[in-house]
């Protein structure tokens, strides 16, 4: 028996995305109190979203409302070791995110290691979240840089992907080390951007440094595909891929490394990575992630109380958490 959401508004979703990024900013009582002051539709969608951790690395990419109720979905289906998924031999599951449960795994055709990004379960039967993965695919076979990890196939909801060996992105780093990590991250950006594709996931989760210091940008799952500027849809160098805009109340990313028009769910440009790469750049220095308290704090009165909203107050009050 699953709690009821409520069902997805734009007017719901504004409340609930300021409530949460301001909730992230503080802990404990201060926190309580926080929570205890909005409407409780809102306050209960939140506290299942706090309930991953305070990280800030939830990854909200649907509606917010959906997101919080699959919170209360329990279960996914795993791979465990020796399992077999193709020629692939399942050895341990490494990581998870937004849009898939990554496995390490040994190709037994080709004696090599591979990391097989698999879609979970509790989201397989969402024809978007599917049509999202399989554009993961088309994405990374796009992209051909050395700092970008490479795709080797599909299997049945399952991208078989280069293993990247290392360790992700971790600050404070010295300067040089900084300036040198940067310029590989910001060569990957920008041979995605030649392609029209925007990552919108930017962050050092999705940064791996291999032993050997070359920097791999991982996680296209979230990633936009859009026309470059200047070329006909019927060039032959143009993307054969495209991205619908935004849908109102849907966002695409991580909270603290988001542009001010992606965390609105605004439709983005290249200019959101490249303000998610000043973000990481700044946490690569210092190794503290940068704040948006104030930003949060000074928006919260305006756009996170709960007074009865109708269709033409939603209309004038949209704008606040985007400026």
């Amino acid at each position: 028996m699953h709690s009821r959401v409520p069902e997805t508004t734009p007017e719901h979703w504004q409340l609930m995305e300021a409530l949460y990024h301001a909730a992230l900013e503080v802990s404990g009582e201060e926190r309580v109190a926080l929570l205890a002051k909005s409407d409780p539709d809102v306050r209960r969608a939140v506290e299942a979203l706090l309930a991953q951790g305070d990280s800030g690395e939830v990854v909200l990419d649907r509606p917010a409302w959906e997101q919080a109720s699959s919170l209360l979905i329990p279960g996914r289906t795993q791979f465990a070791p020796g399992e077999q998924l193709g020629s692939y031999r399942v050895e341990a599951k490494i990581g998870a995110g937004g849009m898939g449960e990554v496995y390490r795994a040994k190709d037994t055709k080709l004696e090599r290691e591979v990391a097989i990004k698999v879609l979970p379960a509790s989201v397989a039967q969402d024809p978007e979240r599917r049509t999202r993965f399989e554009r993961e695919a088309k994405v990374l076979a796009a992209l051909n840089h050395p700092n970008i990890a490479h795709i080797y196939g599909v299997e049945e909801r399952a991208l078989v992907m280069e293993l990247v060996e290392g360790e992700t992105l971790r600050g404070p780093l010295p300067i040089d080390t900084a300036i040198n990590y940067a310029k590989q991250i910001a060569e990957a950006l920008e041979a995605a951007h030649d392609k029209g594709i925007i990552h919108r996931d930017l962050k050092p989760a999705n940064i791996m440094i291999t032993p050997q210091g070359v920097v791999k940008l991982l996680d296209f799952g979230l990633a936009a595909v859009l026309q470059p500027s200047g070329e006909s849809s019927g060039a032959t160098n143009s993307p054969t891929l495209t991205e619908p805009a935004t849908q109102p109340g849907m966002i695409m990313g991580t909270a603290a490394y988001m542009s001010p028009e992606q965390a609105a769910g605004k439709p983005v440009d290249k200019r959101a990575d490249i303000w998610s790469f000043g973000v990481v750049l700044w946490e690569m220095l210092t190794g503290h992630r940068l704040s948006t308290a104030r930003l949060l704090r000074t928006r919260w009165p305006k756009c996170c109380r709960a007074p009865s909203i109708s269709a033409n107050s939603h209309r004038r009050r949209r704008q606040p958490f985007a400026n």
